[in-house]
């Protein structure tokens, strides 16, 4: 179990890293900036030590949450929000290339949700099936993942704190406000739906 564990650990490393490259991002800045104005949240520019590179980070309220946004010259766009939870929960949402092909020879479990194009384009694991289906299968949903390139989707168990860190990868091309918009609106959608299925906890 560990040795495939390890093995897939191997293989996502692999997948992220192929997703990597760099991408002056300076031309996003306006469009960060603007869309934080509009969502009342925050953004801010920040360097590495050695002043090379640039990172974008932008943080946004959604009724207790905080879901934040952050990419670099050299990383793609990372979403990640952190949530409080009644239950174990998790799920993986991946492209369903070559790469996750193999994962599967390894055992990986392979959840449908009945819709051809997506089930074609994603691999979706998890130990909660039902439960999982009933949070993703929203229309909307599925649609901002299609078409987004949003290539991994991943809601990981923290047992120790009781929460789930809700997070996302996406293609270096999200070059608009109305794409942030879009990915935003993920996010906001699936907590809407966790909360339904009573996964989150009330504040």
């Amino acid at each position: 179990m560990k040795e495939n564990k390890k093995k897939e650990n191997i293989f996502k490393q692999m997948f992220v890293t192929r997703t990597q490259g760099f991408i002056d991002i300076s031309k996003k800045r306006d469009f960060w900036k603007e869309f934080a104005k509009e969502t009342n949240g925050t953004f801010n520019v920040k360097h590495t030590v050695a002043k090379d590179l640039k990172i974008l980070e932008l943080k946004i309220p959604y009724k207790q949450y905080l879901v934040e946004f952050t990419e670099s010259d050299a990383h793609p766009l990372k979403i990640n929000c952190k949530l409080n939870v009644n239950q174990k929960f998790d799920f993986s949402v991946s492209y369903e290339d070559a790469m996750e092909k193999l994962l599967k020879f390894f055992g990986n479990q392979d959840i449908q949700v009945g819709d051809k194009a997506f089930d074609k384009k994603y691999l979706i694991q998890g130990e909660k099936a039902d439960l999982i289906k009933k949070v993703l299968m929203k229309d909307r949903i599925k649609t901002i993942l299609l078409s987004n390139n949003v290539f991994s989707y991943n809601c990981t168990w923290e047992k120790k704190n009781e929460t789930v860190q809700l997070t996302s990868l996406v293609s270096r091309t999200v070059n608009s406000k109305s794409e942030l918009s879009e990915l935003f609106e993920l996010f906001r959608l699936t907590i809407d739906e966790m909360e339904k299925l009573g996964i989150i906890k009330e504040s």
